[in-house]
Order: structure tokens, then sequence, then C-alpha cells
């Protein structure tokens, strides 16, 4: 495995357009197969609409400014992938594609992931496989436990597609947002954005850009994107993906020399 020393909050690309989950103060519980999950139709575009900043840019004074400390809201989610050959060539994998999201919005308690702590089986089960199923059913013990009302469960970034687009809905009793995908192949790293505030001094943020890092889950130790399973015994705590020049060229998360990132994520209040 190959890890960084310092936690920190994922920064990436998307574009993405809607998904599906509860509403208001009550948790709903999801289902535990990825079909009976409450989603809506999302989109994928072939645009790279990269940036390499590694700021957060937020603004607060558009056409919401009226309602900002409304009890329920809803936001529009892209991920948009900056990862290509052409900045990132280390053994760069020939078949690169994110794997399906999954997130879900909280409360403090119903966080999915934290950097420098042990990695969930059902975090593992995505960050090895991109399975979403295990790490579903942690999220519907989160909202059984009252900690979350709403279950991201979108599709993934592959083939010629750079982008994907969804909506979610937020809370005040709710109002973190994570979501994680699989950076595919790999032995265990992914892309995540782990417990984002949306509401701040009593009021929503309307728009926010984050460049998204990459994690290493702890679970295996393969060096490389192709690598064969080499289970890490016992795992090892989740932090940003450092690796050896002549494996990958991910130092801390970004790219060890340019400090590219792999994808951003862009929200905007609807």
């Amino acid at each position: 495995m190959n890890i960084a020393s310092i936690p920190f909050c994922a920064l990436v690309l998307f574009t993405l357009s809607a998904c599906g989950g509860g509403s208001g103060g009550e948790p709903t519980s999801t289902s535990n197969t990825e079909t009976s999950a409450t989603t809506s139709t999302n989109t994928q575009s072939s645009t790279d609409t990269s940036s390499n900043s590694g700021n957060s840019d937020s603004t607060n004074t558009n056409a919401n400014d009226g309602d900002q400390a409304a009890e329920t809201v809803t936001y529009q989610l892209t991920f948009t992938r900056t990862w290509e050959a052409e900045n990132f060539p280390t053994n760069f994998p020939g078949n690169s594609h994110f794997s399906p999201l999954v997130g879900l919005t909280h409360n403090q308690d119903g966080f999915i992931f934290k950097p420098d702590t042990t990695a969930s089986a059902g975090m593992i089960s995505m960050a090895e496989t991109g399975s979403k199923s295990a790490l579903k059913d942690e999220i519907s013990t989160i909202q059984n436990a009252g900690n979350s009302n709403y279950l991201i469960d979108e599709s993934g970034v592959s083939g010629s597609a750079k982008s994907v687009t969804f909506t979610f809905e937020a809370s005040q009793q709710f109002p973190l947002l994570s979501v994680v995908s699989m950076v595919a192949p790999s032995p265990d790293w992914f892309i995540g954005l782990e417990s984002f505030p949306l509401f701040t001094d009593n009021q929503w943020i309307d728009s926010q850009t984050i460049q998204l890092m990459v994690y290493d889950a702890g679970s295996d130790s393969g060096p490389r994107f192709s690598s064969a399973n080499q289970a890490t015994s016992p795992a090892e705590p989740i932090m940003l993906l450092t690796s050896d020049p002549s494996d990958s060229d991910f130092s801390q998360g970004v790219h060890a020399q340019s400090g590219d990132y792999i994808g951003m994520i862009e929200i905007k209040r609807l």
C-alpha cells in the first residue's frame, strides 16, 4: 500500500445531475441492493472542464439570497474527471474509469470515512472493487440511527465520458455532504468528499468548486493501478496516496510534480 502522511479532505472534479433519497428531518432507510435505492436520472458529458486550482471557491450572492435559511434545499452536483494519460502518464491504465458514486447528506455522526482512521468494510469493498452494496448497507444503518436522510446512488464516469451530473437534497438537520468513488483499476484507491459543510453561518452556500485528491484505503499494498491483490494485514489508516515515482505520479493525493488533481466536484444550489 502507498500512503501519505497528512490526512486531508479530498478534492475532486465532477459534473452530476440527479440523485435520490429522502427529504426533511426524518431519516429514510435505504436498501442494500442498487436496484431498490431511490435514484434519479443522471447525465454524462464528454466535455472536459478541469481546473488546476487547489482552492475551493464559493459565492453566496444570487437569486437564493432571500431564502438562505430554508429548512431543505436542492443542489446540483457535477463530477468531472481530469485524470488522463497526458497529465498522469506513469503506468496509466488503459481502462481507466471512476466507479459509480455513492454517498449521503448527514450530520456530524453520519460520516462514512475519515482520513487517518481505519476504513469500514463497505469503504474497503468500494475502494477495491467499485461495489456499492456493502457501503449502501452501512449508509442504511446510519440512516436508521437518525444521522442521515438522503442516499446518493449514481453512475460513475467511464469510457469517453468526462463528467456526470445529478441532484441531491440537504436539510439543516443533515447539512454535510460525503460522496466517494473508486479510482479504477487500482488496489484500493479512491476519491472522496468527506463531511463537506453546505450550511454555514446560518446560510446555504450557493456554489462551490472542490478539487479532489486521491486516498489509499489502507487495505491492499499493491503499488500500481493494475497490481495483483496484496492484502495489507493489519489494515492501515486511510491516507492521501503517495507512490514511488516508478509506480504512479501521485504524492499526497495529487501529481507529485505538477500538483494536478485527478478530478473536481462542482456544487450549485437550485
